[in-house]
């Protein structure tokens, strides 16, 4: 259960995990509880059955309940799978009006470094899963730090697994070939140093902490460039447009929109920063970098840091300044002093987040709920989750 399957870093995760599972063990479903998005055709090619309910953002919520428990009816799952607050809600009351009451298992994100920044209805929903967490079979957190925030607010801890999120090192790895061609197509020279961020555009992903890094990087470092990608980042964005021009840094930033094709752009970079102010679980996009053997400065929200370890460098949140500084140092290293601490950085996601050991960590808890759980029972076919 999950509230869309459009571009993100927690929609990816789940996609990325439908992709590895082994179809012989398990059948998938996705509700996605809004609209479908780019990624539903991604989870179809890997075997999952999506449906998506179209439900407004205000309202419609007990027609959705209804709807999706007459889905889980028609599934039968063995396992239902809440991802992210308003699917973890859906998942533990839809699961309630089916006959079979399966096992549910929810999936926090997110760290909670405020309760107060969320949405007014978010944060009821958010007190809402404090309130049933002891009600469901096991909550999966990405990070030691999320489990700390949300048991403040009175989740339950007993029931917590830690799963970090998982990497592709085959598909996130140094490439020559794509650095060259992205280059190219942005018109970025091959001798010029390239600073990236790609996340969405939102207050919480810290674009204009960036930007006033950026603008010391570049009076430091004239040939430094800069790239930005994801929702919302774009030209069209009238506020970020502004913030560029008021910044002086027309020339040197480089807007792409939604792109599809990370393990590309994050193969042209020589450092990826993460400027996120708050709220920022497990980044995917850093563990990416890293596994492209890409340095990284991050901010120290969330599991940043933890991700990070000692090959990348981290700073205060929402500090220009130490963030600029720590750029320019990494930019400031030889060749192969860059490469080696790039290295270096691939080598722990190997070690730590590989995504077959992370698979392997949910198959295995899907396996135990769904057949040593008093709410459900082994059977001969695959296991049946509804994500």
């Amino acid at each position: 259960m999950i509230t869309d399957l459009h571009l993100g870093g927690s929609e990816i995760a789940l996609v990325r995990l439908i992709e590895r599972l082994d179809r012989g063990e398990f059948e998938s479903l996705v509700v996605s509880l809004m609209s479908g998005g780019i990624l539903a055709e991604r989870a179809r090619a890997a075997g999952a059955e999506v449906v998506s309910l179209g439900v407004r953002p205000r309202g419609g919520w007990v027609v959705a309940v209804a709807r999706i428990a007459e889905v889980l009816r028609r599934f039968d799952p063995d396992l239902v799978q809440g991802w992210m607050y308003h699917g973890n809600l859906v998942a533990y009351l839809g699961a309630r009006f089916t006959d079979r009451r399966p096992a549910v298992v929810w999936n926090i994100r997110q760290s909670l470094a405020s309760l107060g920044r969320e949405k007014p209805l978010t944060r009821i929903v958010i007190r809402l899963n404090a309130w049933l967490s002891r009600r469901v079979v096991a909550i999966i957190n990405n990070s030691e730090t999320s489990v700390t925030q949300h048991a403040s607010i009175g989740f339950d801890t007993e029931r917590v697994r830690i799963i970090p999120n998982g990497f592709d090192l085959d598909k996130f790895r140094p490439s020559p070939e794509a650095r060259a061609a992205i280059r190219r197509e942005i018109g970025v020279p091959p001798d010029a140093s390239l600073v990236g961020m790609l996340s969405r555009y939102h207050p919480v992903k810290g674009h204009d902490v960036f930007l006033r890094a950026a603008m010391q990087i570049r009076r430091a470092l004239p040939r430094t460039q800069f790239v930005l990608a994801g929702p919302g980042v774009s030209w069209a964005n009238r506020d970020l447009r502004a913030r560029i021009t008021a910044s002086g840094l027309e020339s040197s930033v480089h807007l792409l929109g939604t792109r599809t094709d990370s393990e590309a752009l994050l193969a042209s970079l020589d450092v990826l920063v993460s400027a996120s102010g708050w709220a920022e679980g497990f980044p995917n996009v850093v563990g990416e970098a890293m596994a492209t053997g890409v340095p990284c400065v991050v901010t120290d929200t969330g599991g940043s840091a933890a991700v990070v370890g000692q090959c990348g460098t981290v700073v205060a949140p929402n500090d220009g300044d130490a963030l600029a500084a720590a750029v320019e140092e990494i930019l400031s290293l030889s060749d192969a002093e860059r490469t080696a601490l790039g290295a270096r950085a691939r080598e722990r996601i190997a070690s730590h987040f590989e995504m077959g050991r992370v698979v392997a960590l949910y198959r295995d808890l899907y396996q135990s709920v769904a057949f040593d759980d008093a709410a459900t029972s082994a059977s001969d076919g695959p296991v049946r989750v509804s994500a």
